[in-house]
């Protein structure tokens, strides 16, 4: 499978290298598969794999060097995409069962990269504007990540692995970062911000965390980290050059956590050694 697999990205790459107009390459190996391509401009090129049964695949490109490349390996996945504008490019892997991408993008030099291995997963990416970045990662079952950006030089990071987790992420300006990631099951992390230069990071380690940030103005940034279970934290900012920063965790075993060792109080000089 691993050589046949390595051919046909080969054919893809050297179709994409020789596109002279616009260059389709699509290779399915299974049942009841369907591919829908439609691309229309100058030098747009297409590559689709499947493998399996009853996959799906609907790609739509319009304007000038437009690039696609997605593979399905294992049973009813989904894949959609639709790039309008010049130099955008989508990457998008699938390895399970009835997994879910999609891709839109306006605008010029948009990159959405898109990594799913596991079962029911889900990942959306929207982009409008130009050099905005998407990347979105998830190992296991159930997972969802959404992201959204709108402007210029935006960027979301999206980590997930385990199960029933989801992530959201949502920006509109320029040179916003938003980097969320879970490990576990079945956490939240929701970011938003708008503005300019403003950046969220969100890590959750554990079962059924949930954390919520959201930014509105310029240089905004917050951090949190929440290590354990059912931890929650909710943060928001509103103007120019805030920062917060959140680190909540517990301890593994269940047991007690001990306070950090408490100094003894000083008192006045002028009291006597009453009244502390």
């Amino acid at each position: 499978m691993k050589k046949l697999l390595a051919s046909a990205f080969a054919l893809m790459a050297v179709a994409f290298m020789n596109a002279q107009q616009n260059t389709d390459v699509t290779t399915q190996w299974g049942d009841f598969n369907t591919a829908n391509v439609g691309q229309h401009g100058y030098k747009n090129a297409n590559g689709i794999l499947q493998w399996g049964d009853k996959n799906d695949a609907k790609v739509t490109q319009y304007g000038k060097e437009n690039k696609n490349a997605t593979s399905s390996i294992g049973d009813k996945n989904h894949e959609t995409v639709y790039q309008s504008g010049n130099y955008n490019s989508n990457i998008a892997s699938q390895l399970g069962d009835s997994n879910e991408a999609t891709t839109k993008q306006y605008g010029e030099f948009n990159k959405v990269n898109q990594n799913q291995k596991g079962d029911d997963n889900s990942a959306y990416a929207m982009q409008v504007g130009k050099r905005n970045e998407a990347t979105q990662t998830q190992t296991g079952d159930d997972n969802d990540a959404n992201s959204n950006q709108e402007g210029n030089d935006n960027k979301v990071t999206q980590t997930q692995k385990g199960n029933k987790n989801d992530a959201d992420a949502s920006q509109r300006g320029a040179n916003n970062n938003i980097s969320q990631n879970q490990n576990g099951y079945d956490n939240d992390a929701y970011a938003t911000q708008l503005g300019y230069d403003n950046k969220i990071t969100q890590s959750q380690t554990g079962n059924y965390n949930k954390a919520i940030a959201s930014q509105i103005g310029d240089r905004n940034t917050i951090s949190q980290t929440q290590i354990g279970n059912s931890h929650y934290s909710l943060d928001s900012q509103i103007g120019c050059d805030n920062k917060i920063t959140v680190l909540q965790d517990s301890n593994p075993g269940g047991g007690v956590v001990l306070n950090p060792h408490m100094p003894p109080v000083k008192c006045p000089t002028n009291s006597g050694g009453h009244g502390c």
